[in-house]
């Protein structure tokens, strides 16, 4: 566990320096750029993102990189750092501090820590494999709920909805009916770590990629959490569906799916 608590520590180090960025630049208006409908980015993603991979090359030139922005570089097939260096960037937009800072290390195509980081809440979540899971150096721990009347289950929907919309929205009616509550809050990270200290009992997205999910899916593997895809096969960060539970009621997400996503 000794090299991954170094690197652990070079991945807090890099999100405590990105973050005084997205701090600082919180209140402020911002020039923002739509890459594509209802997908924006700032000069604060990026800002973010040069100060994580300088910060990550400086100690270790040889790793690769997979960014969100335009960063990546592939050279190495056993080491590879995977960051978000803003997620929620349309929420930071609009002055809602549901956003962080997702920086995770695939050795040998396998997630073995993660750190998530809410610059403007000051939560720093963290997770190495076998070692657990924690929020500002308290331990977590999933929820312990079975009941899905007492449930809160988060979700999210994907930038390409154009012609979908009926399709995203089928499971809704289901879980309004049924679970206690239902929330869209705008950064599947949040959501993940959410997941990992109890506030919410599950999470489901589909369209997502591995810097969205990466440093959530081991913090909520370490803190006692199940995910799969929607088809309940063991979750990689390159699949396409997500389900993050407490585990006591992940079947019960898989089942709600399926039978809302058969064809009609």
């Amino acid at each position: 566990m000794g090299n991954f608590q170094n690197f652990l520590n070079l991945a807090v180090k890099a999100a405590f320096k990105a973050g005084k960025v997205l701090k600082k630049g919180f209140d402020l208006e911002k020039e923002i750029i739509f890459k594509r409908f209802a997908d924006p980015v700032t000069l604060y993603d990026k800002e973010s993102e040069k100060i994580i991979v300088d910060q990550i090359l400086s100690n270790h030139p040889d790793h690769s990189i997979l960014t969100e922005e335009n960063l990546s570089r592939d050279v190495n097939k056993d080491y590879k750092w995977i960051i978000d260096p803003l997620d929620g960037t349309v929420n930071f937009t609009h002055k809602i501090p549901y956003i962080s800072i997702s920086i995770a290390l695939e050795i040998n195509q396998q997630v073995v820590l993660g750190v998530v980081y809410n610059p403007v809440l000051d939560e720093i979540y963290t997770a190495i494999q076998g070692a657990g899971a924690f929020m500002n150096k308290k331990r977590l721990s999933v929820s312990n709920i079975s009941s899905i009347g007492k449930a809160l289950v988060a979700t999210g929907f994907p930038y390409e909805r154009d012609g979908r919309i009926e399709e995203l929205m089928k499971p809704m009616p289901a879980f309004l009916k049924d679970y206690q509550g239902y929330r869209r809050l705008g950064s599947a990270t949040m959501d993940l770590v959410y997941v990992a200290r109890g506030s919410f009992d599950g999470f489901y997205e589909e369209n997502l990629k591995p810097w969205d999910t990466a440093a959530g899916k081991i913090i909520v593997e370490e803190a006692g959490g199940k995910l799969t895809d929607y088809s309940n096969n063991p979750y990689s960060v390159y699949q396409k569906t997500i389900i993050a539970s407490n585990s006591l009621i992940h079947n019960q997400i898989v089942d709600l799916l399926k039978d809302v996503k058969k064809p009609d």
